[in-house]
């Protein structure tokens, strides 16, 4: 658990993009049968592709 924090934490930017985009296209296998894991994926990829641009913009 702590490896995967640690990735979230020191993870650049693009990397978050790309985890965020990820979790929304794997979310869209889900959506007819699970609705909550849906949304769920999109809720965190949602945050994630807000937090890289946070990030980015706070590193310049």
């Amino acid at each position: 658990m702590k490896k995967v924090a640690a990735f979230f934490k020191n993870a650049s930017p693009l990397k978050l993009v790309l985890v965020g985009f990820a979790l929304g296209l794997i979310a869209v296998f889900f959506e007819k049968p699970y609705p909550s894991i849906f949304l769920g994926l999109r809720l965190m990829g949602y945050v994630l592709f807000f937090w890289a641009i946070i990030r980015y913009f706070n590193s310049k």
